[in-house]
């Protein structure tokens, strides 16, 4: 009788042993991850963010796929905790284990493990980005000026991929060689870009951007009327210079291919690409042309060479693309723009002059 009792007293203090251990062990648990638990922590409770001084900021970024152990060890690794296996308990513990999330995030060394759990489970840090435009009209060398001067790029690596002959897209394929292979593909628009991005990258994003645009219809339709990818592109460039108005565009575009398809006026004799010359030549563009500038000697002047010029004059938007690829079914052959930007158009010389005369635009 006395033996059963002894047996049950051991059992029940083995018991109450067991107990007053789970309790120990479960009292030290949440002591020792309050305790990391730090002002941060204590601030996000109260607020649903941790706010870091500048000065203490770090960055770190979590790799995909990596889990628990992984990320204390990078943490460990860059100075963020002393002991891997800690913050694995009390990841496990507090129930992080499975929810932290890949990407860059900003952390500080004052955090203790229980803030560092809480800022590697948050949505991480959206990638500084900013505005980036670019003019339509703009011919590469101006593009250039503009985007080194304002800090996007640096000159000769920007120059020096202009001036590459990029095959990765079907539009590209064709281009002819001449300075610049690029020149009429980096489509203008403004973009939204990150503020670390590489010269290569911008290229690249302004040539996707000229991919999207150019829809696949507009391949079948420059083989209908005979001309590549570039000529396409060529003529658009000089609609988009030409033109003010969009309403003008389809109709220099007639003019541009009634002038192609003509005997009577193989040149197509048109200012802007007399522009490009002087902007090849590195004179720049100017107010007036004089007939002085007539006499330029370059495949881009229109005045002195018959049929399109070697290439586009300018990175022209779709409504331009368009414009050449459907020009309005018109007898013009001539046209020119008022101060105003309007544009008057004829299909004879002589009506031509005499509309400039009365505009006093007659030389």
């Amino acid at each position: 009788m006395q033996k059963k009792e002894k047996k049950k007293k051991r059992r029940f203090l083995r018991f109450l042993i067991f107990v007053v251990v789970c309790m120990a062990l479960f009292f030290s648990s949440a002591y020792v991850s309050y305790s990391y638990l730090t002002k941060y922590g204590i601030e996000y409770v109260s607020t649903g963010k941790i706010e870091i001084p500048k000065e203490e900021q770090i960055e770190i970024e979590i790799p995909e796929g990596y889990g628990t152990a992984q990320i204390a060890e990078l943490l460990h690794q860059e100075g963020l905790v002393e002991y891997p296996w800690l913050f694995r308990f009390l990841s496990m513990l507090n129930g992080y284990d499975g929810k932290y999330k890949a990407g860059k995030h900003i952390v500080s060394k004052e955090l203790n493990y229980e803030g560092l759990m809480l800022i590697l489970t948050s949505n991480p840090v959206a990638k500084p980005s900013k505005d980036l435009r670019i003019p339509e009209g703009f011919t590469v060398v101006e593009l250039i000026d503009y985007l080194s001067e304002r800090g996007y790029v640096d000159r000769e690596k920007f120059e020096s991929l202009c001036k590459t002959k990029i095959k990765k897209y079907k539009f590209l394929e064709e281009v002819p060689d001449r300075k610049y292979p690029l020149e009429g593909y980096l489509y203008p628009d403004t973009y939204k870009i990150e503020v670390d991005w590489k010269e290569e990258e911008i290229v690249d994003r302004l040539l996707r951007e000229f991919d999207s645009v150019f829809k696949p219809e507009y391949y079948e339709r420059a083989k209908e009327l005979g001309l590549t990818v570039d000529q396409v592109v060529t003529i658009a460039s000089i609609i988009e210079t030409e033109a003010k108005y969009l309403s003008d565009y389809k109709k220099i575009s007639s003019v541009i291919h009634n002038r192609l398809k003509s005997k009577a006026f193989p040149y197509l004799q048109v200012d802007v690409t007399l522009q490009y010359a002087r902007i090849m030549a590195g004179l720049g563009r100017i107010q007036i042309l004089t007939n002085k500038d007539k006499e330029i000697d370059s495949p881009y002047n229109t005045y002195k060479y018959p049929g399109l010029p070697p290439g586009p004059i300018c990175s022209p938007r779709v409504e331009a693309i368009e414009a050449a690829l459907y020009p309005e079914d018109t007898n013009y052959f001539f046209f020119f723009a008022t101060p105003d930007g309007t544009v008057i158009y004829n299909e004879t010389l002589a009506g031509h002059n005499r509309d400039l005369s009365a505009h006093g635009m007659l030389d």
